[in-house]
């Protein structure tokens, strides 16, 4: 168990101070109590605040009372005392008063933004001189001309005011006393009129003794006060070591509302490299960020921070010395006042460098490691992120985050099982242990996805060497058990500080860079480079626009015609969706589809789609079919049927004239699961059609198997086929061939000129499609061609 010190704050170690005189204790303590201006010592601070709440919780009830006493007075004496200084002084008692309650407001407002005004006492002791003194004005200018009736009159009213204005202001001593001094020369000027000095010398004493009587409330309150803040901080400090006990921390340590050090252990001291005790004036802020400026890639030292300026308790938040060899664990909880305003911080710190580089407690081992592999889980990943980026701060070594991800580990779980992909990770860990030797620390983050911390040169050429010694360490193969597999990986790289100056900044930028070299160069090595953070950005921005579009309804559809190839008659129109965004103007299908797949939003779009499409067919003159694109998400989902079927009954629409289309890339999954969602839909009546055909993906025995009613030519074989390729000549024939022996219709796509549209109808291609016959119309635009309906623009120029 810790040692808990004997010495909590520094000035129980000064000399020992002489005992002032009782009557100089007393004297210290009546000017304190007194004192105008605002004190400089935080705790004379505090009491101050607590002495201005408590005036304000009092003052509406004083200033009623003197407004309503002031207007009695007034109409007491409208028949001895010209109503015109009747008036004038009524109006000004009520504008001090209203002045006193805008500057309470004021005052309150100021101590929930934990300030205070500048010398608010000395306002406070003016009104209340200024308050007294109008009370002078009867006593003084209308008494001598009043009966004796009046002035006995006025002579208890000004009693009452002293009575009960006086121990209202205990809160402000100085404001009560100078208000008991001004009303006690009214007081007596009012006795001397009755000729009695018993009368004065009792009025003296009632006065002397409500003074005396505010003034010891003064003094009680103030040591109440002061008596409840001891005890507050008797009973924080007591919470204080019973943490410190229990946790077994090293050091305490106290600092005030602006983060100056008060207090420190003395090994606290020592560890930050400060001698005992530490200079008043230092800060921990200045101590912890020299230089006002943060220890680079430290999230602790943020977060730190961030409690201080949120006025937050934090527990056990790690940081790291300014070499970044050692790191100090820090607990503390702000010390606030009576009214809830921070008035301190108070905390326990240990050094935790040997737990975090040492074996350590078997909970932290099972906190900081992956248990699959026993290499450094996420948390510690960062860790050595941190720590790497800290001693690059410092110019020891680099600091370069590699991740790593395996490619087509997916396949191996399933073909040859979980247990051989646990014992393959395991080995490929062990692996680029072995490859990066003590200049790198090695990590597992999730599933196949790897991480290596290089703490040694990060010049380009080196970084490149060691990629291929990563990559060689893997592309050797592994030999599990009776199985040998061969396994690529792909690589993305990121240098601090050019990539990113946190922990945070590395991992996101090298799981961008790891992200492009799967997707584009998968089995390669891709460094970060600011255009893929713009990208993913610009894709983030997209994406909340995509969703904002689909709530206002801002997605439309547009149709293009598709013309039999013989007559150039209109049989149809391919609904594609369109996108004009407010300020980027139209965008693309390749562009935001594949953001509303990625979002989960293919199902309701994709829904709306076939739903508007049958709505606005079933308007359309003539029988042309409207053919509509699904997803490969939306063909395995549940409900599909649901929807293609209540769309051809809601709108009306024969279902011989709804065209499914879908892409070969159907038949990349669950074959089975494909073809009996294509049969159910081809059960409702509609028509399936397969889009791009001939891209590589299917079997020729699908187009059996799924019943498809046409198929459509990709537009590259298209275009080389009318151009004279031979190789694209022998694929169109053959799939044309195919699809007459199968009667199944076929539309060339990408037509876009005579010679396109000849060759293909020669060829025996039975419909075409492209801008040769129309570039994609809104709905109104449909029925509004050359020529009749259901007729070409092209078609009807050549009739005319």
């Amino acid at each position: 168990m810790a040692t808990v010190p004997s010495v909590i704050y520094p000035e129980a170690t000064a000399a020992p101070q002489p005992v002032p005189h009782a009557f100089g204790n007393r004297l210290a303590t009546l000017r304190s109590l007194l004192r105008i201006r605002s004190p400089a010592n935080p705790e004379e601070r505090a009491v101050r605040r607590e002495q201005l709440h408590a005036k304000i919780r009092s003052s509406r009830l004083s200033a009623f009372f003197g407004t309503v006493t002031a207007m009695l007075v007034t109409v007491e004496l409208r028949e001895a005392v010209p109503n015109r200084q009747l008036a004038a002084w009524l109006v000004v008692m009520c504008i001090v008063q209203l002045l006193r309650i805008c500057h309470d407001v004021v005052v309150r407002r100021a101590l929930e933004r934990d300030r205070i005004l500048h010398h608010p006492f000395l306002t406070i002791t003016v009104m209340a001189a200024a308050i007294a003194a109008l009370w002078l004005i009867p006593a003084f200018l209308w008494a001598p001309h009043l009966g004796e009736q009046h002035r006995i009159f006025l002579a208890f009213v000004t009693m009452g005011v002293l009575c009960a204005g006086g121990p209202l202001l205990f809160a402000v001593p100085s404001a009560a006393m100078l208000f008991f001094a001004i009303m006690t020369i009214g007081q007596v000027r009012l006795s001397l009129y009755h000729g009695s000095w018993i009368i004065v010398f009792l009025s003296l004493g009632m006065t002397l003794v409500l003074g005396s009587s505010a003034l010891t409330a003064a003094t009680m309150f103030v040591r109440n006060i002061r008596h409840r803040r001891m005890l507050h901080e008797q009973g924080q400090m007591i919470t204080l070591l019973r943490e410190f006990q229990s946790s077994g921390s090293q050091w305490l340590w106290e600092l005030d509302n602006c983060l100056g050090i008060r207090f420190l252990s003395p090994g606290m001291a020592e560890a930050f490299g400060l001698s005992a005790p530490p200079d008043p004036s230092l800060s921990l802020r200045a101590l912890i960020l020299p230089d006002d400026r943060r220890l680079a890639g430290s999230d602790g030292v943020s977060s730190l921070f961030d409690h201080f300026d949120y006025g937050v308790e934090f527990h056990e938040i790690t940081i790291p010395a300014r070499d970044g060899r050692r790191w100090f664990s820090l607990s503390g909880r702000p010390v606030r006042d009576s009214a809830g305003m921070i008035t301190g911080w108070r905390g326990v710190g240990s050094d935790i460098t040997t737990v975090r580089s040492g074996p350590g407690t078997e909970g932290l081992k099972l906190a900081r490691r992956d248990p699959l592999t026993g290499l450094a889980n996420r948390l510690m990943v960062r860790e050595m992120v941190e720590e790497a980026r800290l001693r690059q701060h410092n110019d020891d070594g680099g600091c370069v985050l590699v991740l790593l991800d395996l490619d087509r580990f997916k396949l191996i779980n399933d073909t040859l099982g979980h247990a051989v992909g646990d014992r393959l990770l395991r080995d490929v860990g062990a692996r680029l242990v072995e490859t990066v030797g003590a200049d790198a620390g090695v990590g597992r983050l999730a599933g196949d996805e790897f991480a290596v911390v290089w703490r040694g040169a990060s010049d380009t050429l080196g970084l490149l060497n060691l990629c291929s010694r990563l990559d060689q360490a893997v592309d050797r193969g592994f030999t599990i058990g009776p199985s040998s597999i061969n396994i690529g990986v792909s690589i993305g790289v990121a240098r601090a500080p050019t990539d990113g100056e946190s922990a945070d900044d590395l991992m996101r930028s090298a799981g961008l860079a790891l992200s492009v070299a799967k997707e584009n160069a998968r089995g390669k090595q891709i460094f970060f480079e600011p255009w893929m953070l713009a990208k993913a950005q610009a894709e983030r921005l997209l994406e909340n626009d995509v969703r904002e579009a689909v709530r206002r309804g801002d997605l439309d559809l547009h149709y293009q015609p598709i013309v039999d190839a013989l007559s150039r008659d209109i049989i149809g129109y391919e609904a594609l969706l369109r996108w004009r965004h407010p300020l980027r103007g139209a965008i693309g299908p390749d562009v935001f589809v594949p953001i509303i797949e990625d979002v989960g939003l293919i199902h309701q779009i994709g829904d709306w789609v076939i739903r508007e499409a049958c709505q606005q067919a079933a308007r359309w003159t003539g029988n042309a079919r409207v053919a509509v694109n699904v997803s490969v998400g939306q063909l395995t989902g549940p409900g599909l049927r649901q929807t293609v079927e209540e769309a051809l009954t809601d709108s009306g629409l024969n279902p011989d004239r709804l065209e499914i289309e879908v892409t070969e890339s159907v038949f990349l999954g669950d074959d089975e699961e494909t073809i009996a969602s294509l049969a159910s839909l081809q059960s409702l009546g509609v028509r399936l059609v397969l889009d791009d055909f001939g891209t590589g993906y299917s079997s020729f025995g699908y187009l059996a198997r799924a019943r498809f009613a046409k198929i459509k030519i990709d537009q590259g074989f298209v275009r080389g086929a009318a151009g004279g390729r031979r190789d694209h000549l022998a694929i169109v024939s053959s799939i044309l061939a195919l699809a007459t022996g199968l009667g199944i219709e076929t539309t060339a796509e990408g037509i876009e000129t005579e010679t396109h549209a000849d060759v293909m109808s020669a060829l025996g291609a039975t419909q075409l499609q492209g801008f040769l016959f129309g570039r994609p119309m809104a709905h109104a635009a449909i029925n509004d061609d050359d020529g009749p309906p259901g007729t070409s623009p092209l078609a009807a120029r050549r009739r005319a």
